[in-house]
């Protein structure tokens, strides 16, 4: 037991270590996460000592503290959370004090102000237009009856103000200083999409190639179930994207993003597909023997459907590696073309020969087919779309990052 608890007691310190290793190589990188967070601990304390600053020769003692906490928390990852939470903060603060104010003036801190106070408070806290500062009405009108100070009016006047100053200082810092720009984010979070996507098409290449080995498909599952996850990131990335171009200064001087929109979208289509691809292979599975593979399937479909899903893999890589040329990807889409083609064919001279191999799984096959063929298909009309407008795709490789 105590050499099994060692065992653990080791893990985890080396856990800790490798994560301090990679924060540490994070900082090295140029545009990298950890030197985003670092700017963006950088800002806040400059944000915070510059509220402090002007907040102390402005306001009463007793309320500046108030001035740099409200900086740290402005301080927010895109411009325009920080202008518009910013004016929340403030207004649930400013409503807050004017509730205590108001019940504190007349019955001071007693079981009845509480009573008076918090019910709207709570009510006002969950108006949709105060965001996540909603409770901030709650907790400014609870601290000022608990703390005495709901009668002194200049203290309540000193408070909304002092909040308003570090909100502008947070605000001004942000916007002024460094302010996110997230350019290439929702390009990487697409490419890992689609690299996600490429990788699926080859693993169920690798099985097909086999001898239509399915004992692989309990990964495959797993595989395309991850495919919605990061179809839900590379989302956020791109909703992350456009709202960090709101109210930011960069913005002007940093050209448009791509139609990320529209790969998303394309991309969104490819997974349903890849998912029904899937599920038709584990109906293969269900229904065959086993291992030494389905006899739903033909070898030569196999092989035949193999090549093709590989094509298909090597053609969204091409669609999403900005080096490449246009001529290739084209180049690849005409031979997917032509392989999809040839396996139809052949299918419907077996139909019309009646010498099918397997002819209990032609359904089957045709399905595979068929979904094989509407990602091609949205493989092919994103390519003519991206060579009539390049902005479906640029490379952006001149434009700084976003985390700067």
């Amino acid at each position: 037991m105590a050499d099994l608890d060692t065992d653990r007691v080791r893990t985890a310190v080396r856990r800790e270590l490798r994560y301090v290793r990679d924060q540490a190589a994070g900082l090295a990188r140029r545009d990298s996460e950890q030197r985003f967070e670092l700017r963006q601990i950088a800002k806040a304390t400059l944000a915070a000592v510059l509220a402090w600053f002007l907040a102390d020769r402005l306001l009463a003692r007793e309320t500046v503290w108030i001035a740099p906490a409200t900086a740290v928390i402005m301080v927010h990852a895109t411009v325009y959370q920080t202008l518009t939470n910013g004016v929340r903060r403030v207004f649930a603060v400013a409503a807050g004090v004017i509730l205590a104010g108001s019940v504190g003036h007349l019955i001071g801190l007693t079981a009845l102000g509480l009573l008076l106070v918090v019910p709207p408070a709570l009510v006002a806290a969950r108006w949709h237009r105060m965001g996540r500062h909603g409770t901030d009405v709650a907790t400014t009108a609870v601290l000022m009856l608990s703390f005495g100070a709901a009668s002194q009016e200049r203290y309540l006047l000193a408070y909304v103000v002092a909040t308003g100053v570090g909100a502008v200082c947070g605000a001004l810092v942000n916007a002024m200083l460094w302010p996110p720009l997230y350019h290439r984010r929702p390009r990487e979070a697409v490419r890992r999409l689609s690299g996600e996507a490429a990788t699926l098409l080859e693993n169920v290449a690798g099985g097909m190639r086999e001898g239509c080995d399915l004992s692989d498909l309990p990964d495959w599952q797993q595989q395309a179930e991850r495919l919605d996850e990061h179809l839900a990131r590379a989302a956020s990335a791109i909703a992350d994207g456009a709202e960090s171009r709101r109210y930011n200064l960069r913005g002007a001087r940093v050209p448009e993003p791509d139609d990320y929109q529209r790969l998303l979208s394309a991309m969104s289509e490819i997974g349903v597909h890849l998912h029904a691809l899937v599920r038709a292979l584990a109906h293969v599975a269900q229904r065959g023997r086993g291992r030494g593979g389905p006899r739903w399937t033909s070898e030569e479909f196999g092989r035949d459907y193999a090549e093709l899903l590989d094509l298909l893999a090597r053609a969204l890589r091409a669609r999403m590696r900005i080096a490449d040329e246009p001529a290739r990807l084209s180049a690849l889409i005409s031979v997917a073309l032509e392989r999809a083609d040839a396996i139809q064919e052949q299918m419907t001279e077996e139909v019309r020969t009646g010498s099918l191999d397997q002819p209990r799984g032609w359904a089957v096959t045709g399905s595979l087919l068929t979904d094989a063929e509407r990602v091609l298909t949205i493989l092919k009309a994103l390519h003519a779309e991206s060579l009539r407008d390049p902005a479906v795709l640029g490379d952006g490789d001149g434009v700084p990052d976003a985390l700067v």
